[in-house]
């Protein structure tokens, strides 16, 4: 549902080499876009009551299961419920068979329906967190923010990485010539933000106006890590595996939301069978649960965002953000979805059960007194 790139609006060009960066990050960009229209394809075509689709390929199985489970209640409840003549266990026998019927009917399409409209409200909600404002900005801008500046210092510091290794007057005409491609790297990231970005312009700044062997020998430093193996080589690595890690996360799970629709059918029809608990029920609290990840997810990423973006920590944190947005904010939003989802779905098995409970001794109250009348 949310992609950490894929905030940005417009797409960044490449100039040269030193704006690598930034055209992995249109890239990314692109892919993510690319990636939110392929799922939301993906939900409407295979969450669809077509004859010859997956769903109504699950639904059948579904409507298998419920006439099995079907066939079992009348082997086991039936005999005991006409020895005790009790009406209202009668009805109440019939009332999930009723409910599957009225959800699997027309190959699953209310059910399909429901799904959709579940999936689509909780996307909507993710959405809406990206606008919530935090002072000045909002996450949406913060997280913009974030990840042009990162990339942008990436940039700066490929540029600057030319002049790794020399001295004297060579290294200070080397910096001296970076500077209108350095000045451009920054307008460009501005006008892809939409906004001025003053951590960005104080690193590029420092760099820019750097005078003499002495200051620029300080800033390479800065820049380089002595050697200049870990900031060439190693960081553009480690940045690269931390935002894979959550872009499998992010698909990781709109496929088991997808998958976890799949299998309400199955859920549905296995409701008859007298378990402890309705697996319908533990349907439905998995599916919200895993809305509930994608809602926590973004909430997390964007008020950190926010919190770093406010603090001006937008270059220092570049790299620690990363492996916030890759790997803390994921499990913890897993956590407490999963800790919610328990509370959900104990609240929902005791509550629907009461209230089915109630209707169909109701129900059964009712054609008792209506075949009493009738025997009369």
């Amino acid at each position: 549902m949310y992609y950490y790139l894929a905030q940005t609006d417009g797409v960044f060009t490449s100039s040269g080499g030193e704006n690598q960066a930034l055209g992995i990050v249109s890239q990314a960009i692109d892919l993510s876009r690319q990636t939110i229209e392929a799922w939301n394809l993906a939900w409407n075509d295979v969450i669809s009551p077509l004859d010859d689709g997956l769903w109504t390929g699950m639904v059948r199985l579904g409507l298998v299961l419920a006439a099995v489970s079907i066939l079992y209640l009348a082997l086991v409840s039936g005999k005991e419920i006409l020895d005790k003549q009790s009406w209202s266990e009668l009805a109440t026998l019939f009332v999930w068979p009723l409910v599957i019927i009225f959800f699997l009917g027309g190959n699953g399409s209310l059910l399909a329906q429901t799904t959709l409209l579940l999936r689509n409200f909780g996307y909507a909600q993710v959405q809406n967190v990206l606008n919530v404002q935090l002072g000045e900005l909002t996450y949406r801008d913060a997280i913009t923010r974030l990840g042009i500046s990162a990339a942008a210092k990436e940039a700066l510091q490929n540029l600057y990485s030319e002049c790794q290794g020399l001295t004297g007057q060579e290294l200070v005409a080397c910096w001296d010539e970076k500077k209108e491609r350095a000045q451009a790297i920054m307008q460009q990231a501005e006008q892809q933000a939409k906004m001025p970005l003053d951590g960005l312009r104080t690193f590029g700044e420092a760099l820019i106006n750097a005078a003499g062997a002495t200051t620029i020998g300080t800033v390479g430093r800065a820049v380089f890590n002595p050697g200049g193996f870990l900031r060439d080589n190693s960081l553009p690595l480690i940045r690269f595996f931390l935002f894979s890690l959550q872009w499998a996360f992010v698909n990781i799970l709109e496929a088991a939301l997808l998958l976890t629709a799949l299998f309400g059918p199955i859920a549905m029809g296995l409701s008859l069978l007298p378990f402890q608990g309705r697996p319908i029920f533990a349907w439905l609290t998995g599916f919200l649960s895993l809305i509930g990840a994608q809602l926590g997810y973004n909430i997390l990423v964007g008020l950190v965002a926010a919190v770093v973006v406010r603090s001006g920590g937008e270059i220092v944190t570049d790299l620690a953000f990363a492996a916030f947005l890759s790997l803390f904010a994921p499990a913890l939003a897993l956590l407490i979805a999963r800790g919610g989802g328990l509370a959900l779905y104990n609240g929902l098995a005791n509550n629907i059960k009461a209230l089915l409970d109630f209707a169909s001794n109701a129900v059964g109250v009712a054609s008792s007194v209506a075949l009493t009348k009738f025997l009369r």
